[in-house]
């Protein structure tokens, strides 16, 4: 398996976005949420979710989404075929690997059965 995140290993479309809201598993953390749900494909699928009314600066909300796909991309093949939603909640600032960290656990967290 590729390491790099591509086009497929994205859920784009609303109705995907539905399926997964729609009956997933939920984890909460400090810093995210993350809702997953088995999908059929054989990898993982990553959706972002990062809403104005949290983080209005574009900058503080494109600072999320770099963060959450690589730490996707590089944590993907141990996640099996799950679909995920990535939600931020709103925190104070804190460095890079913390919230890498946690977005990691909740990912663990939320594919065990």
């Amino acid at each position: 398996m590729s390491l790099r995140l591509t086009r497929e290993a994205r859920i784009l479309k609303a109705r995907e976005y539905a399926h997964i809201f729609k009956g997933g598993k939920i984890a909460k953390g400090k810093y995210w949420q993350v809702i997953a749900k088995p999908i059929k494909e054989p990898r993982p699928r990553l959706g972002l979710a990062i809403s104005k009314k949290v983080y209005r600066l574009a900058v503080d909300r494109n600072r999320f989404k770099r963060i959450a796909r690589e730490t996707f991309r590089l944590g993907q093949q141990h996640l099996d075929n799950w679909g995920f939603v990535v939600m931020v909640r709103k925190s104070k600032p804190v460095r890079g690997h913390v919230l890498s960290a946690e977005l990691l656990d909740l990912f663990k967290k939320v594919t065990k059965i």
